[in-house]
């Protein structure tokens, strides 16, 4: 009893010098947490691409072609003043491909490895699947 006011008055210092410490720690937290977000988050990008990288080089090394029934044009809207005109090449003459702009609505389709636009193919679009960005 003798010394607690002393002692009281010796831990209130150390309070006050480790205060400026203990005030940093919850921001320290939230940039943890932050930085290991980001790390598992690049760590499962990089293996999604070394994933990718072995499915194609499997392919190319088998010689098979894709299929797709769906094909998404990035960047462009559906209108009648401008013809997207998707490269048809890389499809088999008796693969039908509906072709869709960026927003999901069909635009036309590929068929015997002709493009069929909806503005100057009447029925274009006819049966065309709803796009949905799970079902390729």
């Amino acid at each position: 009893m003798k010394y607690q006011k002393q002692a009281l008055l010796g831990l209130f210092g150390m309070g006050l010098i480790a205060s400026p410490w203990l005030s940093k720690l919850p921001a320290q937290f939230n940039t943890y947490n932050t930085a290991t977000t980001i790390q598992q988050s690049e760590e499962l990008e990089r293996i999604k691409a070394e994933e990718r990288a072995a499915t194609s080089q499997k392919i190319n090394e088998l010689g098979v072609s894709p299929s797709f029934k769906k094909l998404r044009m990035q960047n462009y809207l559906d209108t009648p003043k401008r013809n997207p005109r998707p490269n048809t090449t890389g499809y088999l003459e008796d693969e039908l491909v509906f072709v869709y702009d960026s927003t999901g609505w069909c635009i036309g389709r590929i068929e015997e490895r002709q493009w069929k636009w909806k503005y100057r193919v009447r029925g274009a679009c006819n049966d065309s699947p709803l796009y949905s960005d799970a079902g390729n």
